[in-house]
């Protein structure tokens, strides 16, 4: 590629070089011999003008020195030279002048100009003023060099040109190449310095934006598979919990445990959608009832909180409107609020729902754990007890991807997160969307 804009770059000035050399050659070898013809032409009027219109072949007459490289000669009308430097008799040239007529302008190998001198009509004599044609090329051919030497100093300077402008289009070309292959090699952090070129800027930018979705469909993709893991894991120790029971017990009603276990596992299906459909961003807000969920949320945890011993209350708040989210992303939210109290604290586990200056507030609080006030629990992988520490980040992302936020508001002496979710707009003229419900209702 750089070889090739070198040889197009070099092509193009030499065949610019020849079309402008050779009409200006051409040009040049018009004008030197005009300018010569003018200086003859200068040279013999000046001797016209300095000799007596009169004077006879046999008159000793004078005529000016020639210019520099030339031959003057006055002739007299029988064609002997009178005086001057040029051929002892009328030549070609003089002879046709004195017959008054137009002779040739080259004789002999030099340009000749002839003008004739005259007295009452009659010609008299001749002028001749001569100049080699080898002096007049030599000129033509000093100027054709320079001429030369000039179009080798301007390809020398497109050649460096072309070296130049080659190195400045492949170097960013390369550049981007070298990206491309990284990114396929799966380096998503690959990007291009802007180089000045838009068209290779444009290229530049395009794999850079495409290097930055790969990177945050991946993020997705492996976010999507670390969050499966976590919430498909208690489901799938409670199922597997109740089939191992109902082999060690041999009366233990079979038929009833394979309905437990079909149950579970449409709970499981059901999770496992939920989450995919979480980690790919499907999750656009519709107004839900928060206190229903959280009623099923209850109904959900309730068995598991009661066999160890711990109390699950539901307090809805009076005047709570709808919230504006998907209903799976909100009963995922509720179970890993609810879980992690039940993993990571103690005592009664309290579901409260309220009304929080136009938003709608969620909290979940126990009997405290091991929380420090300054501890990041919302990052992934922070955990107390080598848990994987996912749950809280899954449960952030869900508020944030619906316009609210998760928040740890008491670490003493209870344990409380709060969701705060943003409230459906109630359309102008319906109902009021509160739900009515007591206070402190069950």
């Amino acid at each position: 590629m750089k070889g090739r804009i070198r040889r197009v770059a070099i092509l193009s000035t030499g065949v610019a070089l020849v079309l402008f050399l050779l009409p200006l050659g051409f040009a040049v070898l018009s004008l030197s011999m005009a300018d010569a013809r003018s200086a003859l032409e200068e040279t013999a009027l000046h001797a016209a003008l300095t000799i007596d219109p009169t004077f006879s072949g046999s008159d000793q007459t004078e005529i000016p020195a020639a210019g520099a490289g030339q031959q003057l000669a006055l002739y007299g009308s029988a064609g002997n030279r009178v005086a001057g430097t040029g051929p002892r008799r009328a030549d070609a040239a003089v002879t046709a002048a004195l017959n008054g007529r137009s002779g040739p302008e080259v004789v002999d190998g030099s340009l000749v100009i002839v003008l004739p001198t005259t007295s009452a009509e009659a010609i008299t004599g001749a002028i001749r003023a001569a100049v080699p044609l080898a002096t007049v090329w030599s000129r033509i051919v000093l100027i054709w060099a320079i001429m030369i030497v000039a179009a080798a100093m301007a390809l020398a300077v497109g050649v460096a040109v072309a070296r130049s402008l080659s190195r400045r289009i492949i170097a960013p070309m390369e550049d981007l190449t070298r990206a491309s292959q990284a990114l396929g090699e799966g380096d998503f952090t690959v990007r291009t310095e802007p180089t000045g070129l838009d068209e290779i800027d444009a290229a530049g930018t395009a794999l850079g934006t495409t290097a930055q979705r790969l990177s945050n469909a991946m993020a997705r993709e492996r976010q999507l598979t670390s969050h499966a893991s976590h919430q498909l894991r208690t489901p799938l120790t409670g199922l597997r919990a109740l089939l191992e029971n109902a082999l060690r017990d041999p009366h233990a009603d079979l038929g009833a445990a394979i309905r437990q276990g079909i149950e579970r596992t449409d709970v499981l299906e059901r999770t496992i959608e939920e989450i995919i459909a979480l980690g790919r961003g499907s999750h656009s807000g519709v107004p839900i009832d928060a206190a229903a969920q959280a009623d099923e949320a209850a109904r959900r945890w309730n068995g598991a909180l009661a066999s160890a011993g711990r109390p699950l209350r539901v307090a809805v708040d009076a005047e709570v409107p709808l919230v504006l989210a998907a209903e799976a992303s909100l009963r995922q939210l509720f179970d890993i609020l609810i879980e992690n109290a039940v993993r990571h604290g103690k005592g009664a586990v309290v579901l409260r729902v309220r009304e929080a200056h136009g938003a709608v507030a969620v909290d979940v609080e126990d009997a405290g754990g091991t929380i420090a006030a300054d501890s990041d629990v919302f990052a992934d992988g922070y955990s107390t007890d080598g848990g994987s520490g996912l749950g809280l980040a899954l449960a952030q992302q869900i508020v944030s991807d619906h316009g609210g936020r998760l928040l740890l508001t008491e670490t003493s002496p209870r344990t409380r997160f709060t969701a705060i979710l943003v409230a459906a707009p109630i359309p102008t003229g319906s109902a009021t969307a509160a739900q009515g419900r007591p206070p402190g209702s069950q």
